[in-house]
C-alpha cells in the first residue's frame, strides 16, 4: 500500500564510525504492506481533508485486493453514506459482470447498513457451523482443502463512518472486525473523529483488532509506536478511465471463472 524511509542514522548504533563498514545510502525505502491473510483489516482515523485521503487508500487497497486474489475470490459490501456511493462508483462496474462482486450496490441508509451488516455476521456463523466446525481453524485451511470450491473472501468497506451507523450496526461492526478474519471477512473503515459515535461504542474496540493509520500534521501515519515516527508514503490509485478500464477487466476475468462448463460424451 506504500513505503517507509527509513533511515538507519535514526537508529542507535545503526551506522558504524568504522570507516570499513561505511554505507553511502543510509536511508532505504522498504515497503508498507498489510498481512494477509493473518490481520489485513485497516481502519483511518480522521477529518476534513484527511478523510479524503483515507478514502484514496482505502480504494487502493481494493484494487491491488481485487486485482491480486483469484478471479471471482473475493466480493465487496461498499457502505458511503455520506458520498452516497460516488466516493466507490468505479467498482459498481463490477455489478455489470457479477453483482454478487459489489453486494448488489452501494449501500447509504440506516437500515440498509444495518442489514448488510447483519448479513455479514450470518455468514460468518455459516462459515464457523458450515465449513470449520472443529476440523479447519481458519477459512484460509479449509480453501487450501477444497481446491476449486474455496469460499471467497469478504471484504466490508466503509466511509464515514459512523454517518448513519445505529447502535445495532456499531455492535455488529465490533463482532465482524473482532473474529472476522478467521472466517475471511476483513474490514476497511475510514473513521471521521469529529463525528458523535453509537451510544455504547469506543472506537478503541475497533482499534484493537486494525491495523490503525491517523491523520496528523497533514499527513497519514501509523498509530504505532515503533512506525509512526517513520516517513509514510501512500501509494496513488488510478483514477478515471484508466481505474474504470482495471476493474472491468477484473470483472470479467471474475465471469470466466465463474463459468462451468460441462463436456457431453458421445
Amino acid at each position: 500500500m506504500g513505503e517507509y524511509a527509513v533511515n538507519l542514522a535514526e537508529f542507535e548504533g545503526g551506522l558504524s564510525t568504522d570507516p570499513r563498514m561505511r554505507i553511502d545510502e543510509p536511508v532505504w525505502n522498504l515497503p508498507a504492506v498489510l498481512a494477509f491473510p493473518e490481520s489485513p483489516s485497516l481502519l483511518i482515523k480522521a477529518t476534513d481533508e484527511g478523510r479524503d485521503a483515507g478514502v484514496r487508500v482505502v480504494r487502493n487497497i481494493m484494487l491491488r485486493m481485487f486485482t491480486s486474489f483469484p478471479p471471482g475470490k473475493v466480493r465487496f459490501t461498499i457502505i458511503d453514506p455520506t458520498g452516497l456511493g460516488q466516493n466507490f462508483s468505479e467498482f459498481m462496474h463490477l455489478a455489470d459482470f457479477d453483482e454478487r462482486l459489489v453486494s448488489s450496490r452501494i449501500w447509504t441508509e440506516s437500515n440498509h447498513i444495518q442489514q448488510r451488516l447483519a448479513d455479514l455476521t450470518e455468514h460468518m456463523e455459516n462459515v464457523i457451523q458450515k465449513y470449520l466446525r472443529n476440523e479447519f481453524e481458519s477459512i484460509q485451511d479449509y480453501n487450501k482443502a477444497a481446491g476449486e470450491i474455496a469460499e471467497p473472501f469478504q471484504v466490508l468497506v466503509i466511509a464515514n463512518f459512523p454517518a448513519n451507523c445505529s447502535e445495532e450496526s456499531a455492535r455488529r461492526l465490533i463482532s465482524i472486525v473482532s473474529t472476522g478474519a478467521r472466517c475471511g471477512v476483513y474490514t476497511l473503515i475510514v473513521a471521521d473523529t469529529r463525528m458523535t459515535p453509537p451510544r455504547n461504542f469506543d472506537l478503541a474496540d475497533l482499534e484493537a483488532n486494525s491495523n490503525t493509520l491517523v491523520w496528523q500534521d497533514g499527513r497519514l501515519a501509523w498509530q504505532n509506536e515503533r512506525l509512526n515516527h517513520f516517513s509514510l508514503q501512500l501509494d496513488t490509485t488510478a483514477e478515471g478511465a484508466q481505474l474504470t478500464e482495471a476493474v472491468r477487466a477484473a470483472g470479467e476475468h471474475a465471469k470466466d471463472a465463474n463459468r462451468v462448463e460441462v463436456p457431453f460424451g458421445a
